[in-house]
């Protein structure tokens, strides 16, 4: 039985079988219009609402899925004189790996945060430029250390600069007892996040914590 880290799921897992099943669950464009039937039943119209899509293009997934297998028909209902299809699907997926389209672990990640990456570019250049981006700094600091960044022009400190929005990413060289303490910081975060939801007043923010430890083979000397 799967364990999860994000959130708690008792229900059953239905698990692949087929590399069509494994495809579309590994497709981010194909979950998001899945998503909307997971462990729930539902019509066509609701569900393009909550993807943000069209009823037709929804549709066209619904069939796709219905191939697949990870869809099915759960009931009808009368609205109007006319009968509306209610599709479910389970509430929770598990994928082996050998029936992914990925080579291999690395492959999958990358494709996986392709999404993601692409969000933390836009957001940060946009922002950047909003601030007046000028180039980039490189430098030696009173600590000796060599540091790049961005020579934003309307940041007069550093204050201002860090609520252009947190982005720290970068190799930091760490003892067992500083990793330990960034690790306990990071988890009291995540404390934090899982508390959040979807509701009136809030927006989005792209949220990216990382913490692993690398060989130090992977570090360009």
């Amino acid at each position: 039985m799967p364990h999860t880290i994000l959130g708690s799921y008792a229900g059953e897992w239905f698990t692949a079988a087929t590399p069509q099943q494994a495809r579309l669950l590994s497709d981010r464009a194909a979950l998001r219009h899945l998503e909307p039937f997971v462990g729930r039943t539902l019509g066509a119209a609701q569900a393009a609402r909550e993807a943000g899509v069209s009823t037709e293009r929804i549709l066209y997934r619904i069939r796709q899925f219905l191939a697949a297998g990870l869809v099915f028909l759960a009931s009808e209902q009368r609205r109007g004189g006319r009968a509306i299809k209610l599709y479910s699907a389970p509430g929770g997926f598990r994928v082996p790996f050998h029936l992914t389209p990925f080579k291999d672990a690395e492959a999958e990640i990358a494709a996986q945060f392709q999404f993601v990456d692409r969000l933390r570019r836009r957001a940060l250049a946009r922002r950047l430029t909003r601030r007046g981006l000028g180039g980039r700094l490189i430098y030696r600091d009173a600590r000796g250390e060599i540091n790049f960044e961005y020579d934003v022009l309307g940041a007069q400190d550093r204050q201002a600069l860090t609520r252009l929005g947190s982005d720290l990413t970068g190799v930091q060289w760490l003892t067992p007892a500083q990793a330990e303490a960034v690790r306990t910081k990071l988890d009291e975060v995540w404390t934090l996040l899982l508390k959040a939801s979807r509701e009136p007043g809030t927006q989005p923010y792209l949220i990216q914590t990382t913490l692993l430890q690398l060989e130090e083979d992977d570090v360009p000397n």
